[in-house]
């Protein structure tokens, strides 16, 4: 049990990750034009532009080469690329971490306080959970899945 710990604290971010339903289109008509928007297809190509309009069977947007539509069963998921909350991720897993650290160095420390070394532990573990949780906490996803589709009801492309 005491090995599985540290684990804990991914436990509580991806609980409600994972309780999210992001299967609903109503979001993505919801959108407003011109917002910037990644589409990707049901062969998994990536699209990136502007949010045009989305009805209940299809989604338009304005990419680089020209306006592309697709049909609401050729979509796999849509995020929004506004506001990129990446920073705050980061700074929520510095805290985390930090706090990790402090725990781990004052579980470790009183066998240390013995040998001369009374606050080496504080200095090692919190600095390393710190940069640890930040760098965990920016590898989250930065942007916001509006919806993605349930693979029964993604339409795959036929093959040549």
């Amino acid at each position: 049990m005491s090995r599985l710990m540290p684990l804990l604290p991914l436990l509580f971010v991806s609980l409600p990750l994972a309780a999210r339903d992001d299967s609903d289109w109503n979001a993505v008509e919801r959108l407003r034009p011109g917002q910037q928007v990644e589409v990707v297809d049901s062969s998994m190509r990536t699209h990136r532009g502007e949010f045009g309009a989305a009805g209940p069977e299809e989604l338009t947007v304005q990419t680089s080469s020209g306006p592309l539509l697709l049909k609401r069963p050729e979509v796999a998921r849509v995020t929004l690329r506004e506001n990129s909350k990446r920073a705050r991720h980061a700074l929520i897993g510095a805290a985390i971490g930090t706090g990790a650290g402090l725990a781990v160095a004052a579980i470790v420390n009183p066998r240390f306080a013995n040998e001369g070394r009374g606050n080496l532990a504080y200095g090692i573990a919190t600095p390393l959970g710190a940069g640890l949780g930040a760098a965990l906490g920016a590898a989250a996803p930065g942007f916001e899945t509006i919806y993605r589709a349930r693979p029964d009801t993604l339409q795959r492309p036929a093959k040549d």
